[in-house]
C-alpha cells in the first residue's frame, strides 16, 4: 500500500512548528511504552506539553486512565499503526489524515454525540482539514499559518522604516543590511528536509499566488516558468549568489538552531509560525526581547507582485485508533483535547494558547476576552486577522499518498539549491512523482 511506504523515511526531531522540543528516542523511534491498562494518548510533542492535559482529563473522568506516550517524530506513527501497538488517540497530522483512513488505522467519530455542535463553530477551512468523505475523523489540536518576522531593532537601525512588501525588497533589504554589517547573513527559514520545510516552501508559493496543481490536483508545477520554479531560483538566489542566507540553513536544526540565531539578533528576517511571537517577544525565553515591546513583528507575507496575497494553514488534529482499548474512553478524551471539558469549556484549545499562544479553530474564540488582550500583549491581532484571510490549506491533502510525495517534493528541491539539479528538472520530478504515486493507487 502507498501510504506503508512513508514509514521507512528518515526520522527527525520535531520542532516548534509541530509544537515542541523532542528528546531522545530507542532505536525504534519512539520513547518506550509504558506499562498501563488505560488509554494511551501519543503525539510528538514533549512530554511537559501534554502532561497537564491528561491529568485534567482523568481529573474530570475518574473512571477513566490514560498517559501520554512521546514519540520522537510525526512519522512514528506510521509505524505503530502498522504494528498494532496501543495507542488509543493520536495527535495526527492534516498530512496523515487520508492515509490514515485508507488504511482503517482511525475511525470516523460523524455520528458521536457533541460532534456537530462542535463542526458549527469551527471555521470552514479547519472543518474540512477533518473530513474526508464527507465524514468527520479529527476534533482540532491547533491551527496556524507560516510567515516571515523580522527584527524591528535591526531594521530600524538599517535605515528601513517598514518590512518588505515583495521578495524583491527582501532581497534588497538583506544585501543592504548585510552590506552595513548587521548581519552576515539577514535572512533564515526552515529548510532542513526532515524538518519544517514545508512550511516556508508553501507560504512562499502561495504568497506569489502560485501552486503544485490545479483544481483538478493535476501537476502545473513543472510548466516553464511556474511560481514553484521560480521561487526555487529566487531562494537558490539568496543563497548561493546573494549569500543573504546560510546554506547550512539546509541542516540546521529548525528550533535549536536556526530560532537561535533570530533569537540573539544574529538575522533580521526569519519565516515563522504566527505563535512563535509569543516566545520571541518573551524576555524570559528570547536574549534580546524587552518587556512591554514588540521587537519581533510580523509582516504579510511578501510575494513577487505584493504582500499578504497567501500562506499556508494547517489545521492538526486528534483522532481516534479504529482498534483503541475502549472507544468510549478514546472518544472521550479526543473530545476533551479538542472539544469541550465537563463545564462546556474549551479547556485545552485556551490553555494551548495561554502557554504557548498557539491558534485555534473555533470561531467564538476569537473574541474571548483573555484571548484578545493576549494576542495583542505580543502580536499584531489586525495584521493577522488580514493574513489568515488569505491563508490556506495545501492541495492534495486528501490524496492518500501526499504524504510520501510531499517527502519526495522536499528531496527535489534540496537538490535544486545545492545545484544539483535545475529548478525546471526539479519541478519536473515533483510532477513526474505525482502523477506516479496517483497511478499506482489507482
Amino acid at each position: 500500500m502507498t501510504l506503508l511506504t512513508a514509514c521507512v523515511a528518515p526520522t527527525a526531531p520535531a520542532t516548534s512548528s509541530q509544537g515542541g522540543a523532542s528528546t531522545g528516542s530507542t532505536a525504534a523511534g519512539t520513547t518506550p511504552a509504558a506499562a498501563t491498562t488505560g488509554l494511551i494518548f501519543v503525539g510528538w510533542n514533549d512530554q511537559a506539553w501534554y502532561d497537564p492535559v491528561v491529568q485534567q482529563f482523568v481529573k474530570e473522568n475518574p473512571d477513566a486512565e490514560a498517559s501520554y506516550r512521546m514519540l520522537s517524530n510525526y512519522k512514528d506513527e506510521i509505524t505503530l499503526l502498522a504494528a498494532g501497538e496501543q495507542c488509543d488517540v493520536l495527535v495526527t497530522r492534516d498530512d496523515d489524515r487520508a492515509g490514515f483512513v485508507q488504511a482503517g488505522f482511525i475511525r470516523s467519530i460523524q455520528d458521536e454525540e457533541g460532534v456537530q455542535a462542535l463542526a458549527d463553530d469551527m471555521y470552514p477551512g479547519n472543518l474540512s482539514a477533518m473530513v474526508t468523505d464527507g465524514k468527520q475523523y479529527g476534533l482540532p489540536y491547533y491551527t496556524d499559518f507560516h510567515t516571515f518576522m523580522y527584527n524591528n531593532d535591526l531594521l530600524t537601525k538599517a535605515g528601513f522604516d517598514k518590512p518588505p512588501a515583495t521578495l524583491s525588497e527582501l532581497t534588497d533589504m538583506s544585501v543592504e543590511i548585510k552590506k552595513q554589517g548587521i548581519a552576515e547573513y539577514p535572512l533564515a527559514m526552515w529548510i532542513n528536509q526532515e524538518q519544517n520545510f514545508k512550511e516556508i516552501m508553501y507560504s512562499l508559493v502561495y504568497g506569489s499566488s502560485g501552486d503544485w496543481f490545479d483544481d483538478t490536483l493535476t501537476p502545473i508545477c513543472d510548466k516553464p516558468d511556474s511560481v514553484v520554479q521560480q521561487i526555487i531560483d529566487w531562494m537558490a538566489d539568496a543563497i548561493n549568489n546573494k549569500k543573504i542566507m546560510d546554506k547550512a540553513n539546509l541542516e540546521m536544526d529548525d528550533s535549536t538552531e536556526v530560532d537561535l540565531l533570530f533569537q540573539n539578533g544574529k538575522t533580521v528576517f526569519q519565516g515563522l509560525n504566527r505563535y512563535d511571537l509569543r516566545r520571541l517577544n518573551d524576555p524570559t525565553q528570547t536574549p534580546v526581547a524587552r518587556e512591554g515591546e514588540r521587537v519581533f513583528r510580523p509582516m504579510l507575507m511578501p510575494g513577487f507582485e505584493g504582500a499578504g496575497k497567501g500562506v499556508v494553514t494547517w489545521t492538526r488534529q486528534y483522532t481516534v485508533n479504529a482498534k483503541a482499548v475502549d472507544q468510549d474512553k478514546a472518544f472521550r478524551l479526543q473530545y476533551f483535547a479538542g472539544g469541550k471539558n465537563k463545564e462546556g469549556i474549551y479547556w485545552t484549545a485556551k490553555q494551548w494558547f495561554d502557554r504557548f499562544g498557539l491558534g485555534f479553530a473555533y470561531k467564538s474564540l476569537a473574541t474571548d476576552p483573555d484571548i484578545v488582550k493576549g494576542e495583542s500583549a505580543w502580536g499584531d491581532p489586525e495584521l493577522f486577522a488580514q493574513q489568515k484571510a488569505t491563508a490556506k490549506p495545501r492541495k492534495g491533502l486528501d490524496a492518500a499518498w501526499y504524504s510520501e510525495w510531499d517527502n519526495d517534493m522536499q528531496a527535489e528541491w534540496h537538490k535544486a539549491l545545492l545545484g544539483q539539479s535545475t529548478s525546471s528538472e526539479a519541478t519536473k520530478a515533483m510532477a513526474d512523482k505525482w502523477n506516479e504515486l496517483k497511478a499506482a493507487s489507482a
